[in-house]
């Protein structure tokens, strides 16, 4: 096998990122606070953000989708995405996936679908990414 075969790990994402250029819109909230996902992501620029922001803080009312930064981000454990894992503990045991998987434009480079299963897509709804440091 030459150097480098076998290697290959895919880029997964995260389904909760902060807004910033680059990133993919992946839903918005609804007045009941789930997460309507897009069909397709639309990737979001710096105007697209400032407009957004000029109306609050866009990860309270939008979740964003970027690469994954494991261990560059403060909820990596070391091993795994902390955020579903405290999703799901607080949603409590028993929980189960759904029965039928609805359409999600990264579930197959989803970081918490390759790490939990289709029991993530159960509480991924539930999840609002506002990354406004507690006051």
């Amino acid at each position: 096998m030459a150097r480098g075969e076998g290697d290959f790990a895919p880029v997964l994402a995260c389904p909760s990122a902060p807004a910033t250029p680059g990133a993919g819109l992946l839903g918005v909230a609804t007045p009941d606070g789930h997460i309507a996902y897009l069909r397709t992501l639309m990737q979001v620029d710096a105007d697209f953000l400032a407009t957004a922001r000029a109306a609050g803080v866009p990860e309270a009312r939008m979740r964003f989708t970027h690469e994954c930064q494991t261990s560059a981000c403060r909820q990596w454990t070391g091993s795994a995405c902390g955020v579903i894992t405290r999703v799901l503990d607080a949603m409590g045991p028993g929980l189960s996936p759904p029965a039928k998987l609805s359409p999600c434009p990264i579930r197959g480079t989803c970081r918490w679908f390759a790490q939990e299963g289709p029991v993530a897509c159960t509480a991924c709804a539930e999840v609002l990414t506002d990354t406004r440091e507690p006051a």
